[in-house]
């Protein structure tokens, strides 16, 4: 069976379904940003199905900017007025660090990050928080059976990743567009541990 796409040039693209064809091949070269939302649609449904089932409440709420999502430990809400891509990203990436901030065993990880005062000791254990992250946010689109995305997710990743340390390192938020990358390595899933919900203080995503 065939999916068809048309395309703004009104030519019909066929490829098979979603589930059959690898990451590479459905990534292509479009970057970060360039997802149509009728492509992204299973992946939010997915998505948001495995977030509740982790235990995790979803909400939309206006956020005063730059917020575009925050996590308390038993909720991430998300900006409505935020593109529909970065909703995915952010249900993704807000969803793992939640998994840090409420998984017993991963406790002990979160204190250097809270009060490391050496900037370059705190940009290397901020990155490795990111990282771990994303790993959660891998497994749960795993998980959920969404394996078609890797490359998008990897790539959102490191811009995300490029724009957090421009920010860390400038004390300015840096032009997104700026941070776009694309053929990043791959994230690699981290199985999600046992998770103990209960409110911790509010962060955000920017």
């Amino acid at each position: 069976m065939m999916a068809s796409l048309r395309r703004p040039d009104y030519r019909v693209l066929t490829f098979p379904p979603m589930d059959n064809v690898p990451g590479h091949e459905l990534h292509g070269t479009r970057q970060v940003g360039q997802w149509p939302a009728d492509e992204l649609v299973g992946l939010w449904g997915r998505v948001c199905s495995g977030v509740v089932k982790q235990g995790f409440v979803i909400e939309y709420r206006d956020l005063d900017p730059p917020r575009t999502g925050i996590f308390d430990g038993l909720r991430i809400v998300i900006d409505p007025d935020v593109g529909f891509e970065m909703q995915c990203f952010l249900l993704l990436h807000l969803f793992g660090h939640s998994v840090q901030w409420v998984a017993p065993s991963l406790e002990h990880k979160l204190a250097d990050l809270q009060h490391t005062e050496d900037r370059n000791r705190f940009m290397q254990v901020l990155h490795a928080y990111e990282l771990e992250a994303a790993g959660f946010g891998m497994q749960l689109m795993h998980q959920v059976g969404v394996t078609t995305l890797d490359e998008w997710y990897s790539d959102f990743v490191a811009t995300d990743w490029r724009y957090v340390e421009g920010y860390y390192r400038t004390n300015q938020l840096p032009d997104w567009n700026s941070c776009v990358v694309c053929g990043c390595p791959l994230v690699t899933p981290a199985p999600i541990p046992e998770l103990r919900h209960h409110e911790v203080q509010v962060r955000f995503a920017f």
